[in-house]
């Protein structure tokens, strides 16, 4: 068994012995007898096996309750960018909301002149073709391929 092996099946087994596979064993016992470096490894293996069958220490409630104050204090005095800041930059709040009721404005005017002046009745098409386009615009758009 060479040395990148044994670190592989120590990774796998874990350092006691009698998790390893019996057929392993012998070949395993023959490499740390001529490795020290294995030695070491399988003793931290085993410091490490110590350490996580140590049950984990009880925490305090009252640690907890101050701990997510500390985190809820630190959150609040952090100033929280809205999507406006990032997109318009730090603004006063009124220049802001009379921006929005600009757009909104345009938008309706906008939107109102388009659908009167540029565009014409709308196409009908016949109610199988309808669904056949329904169908397919589906298809393709759950599993990627246009029939």
């Amino acid at each position: 068994m060479t040395d990148e092996d044994f670190l592989r099946h120590l990774d796998d087994y874990g350092a006691s012995p009698e998790r390893w596979p019996p057929e392993l064993r012998a070949a395993a016992d023959a490499a740390l007898a001529r490795s020290p470096a294995l030695r070491d490894a399988l003793e931290d293996a085993r410091s490490f096996d110590r350490l996580l069958a140590t049950p984990a220490p009880p925490v305090e409630d009252a640690r907890v309750d101050r701990l997510l104050a500390a985190v809820g204090k630190a959150a609040r005095g952090m100033p929280q960018d809205s999507i406006a800041v990032l997109l318009l930059g730090r603004m006063p709040r009124r220049t802001v909301a009379g921006f929005c009721v600009v757009l909104l404005a345009l938008g309706w005017l906008t939107g109102g002149w388009l659908s009167g002046q540029l565009a014409g009745p709308a196409p009908t098409a016949p109610r199988s073709q309808e669904l056949a386009l329904l169908n397919d615009e589906v298809v393709t758009l759950f599993d990627g391929d246009s029939r």
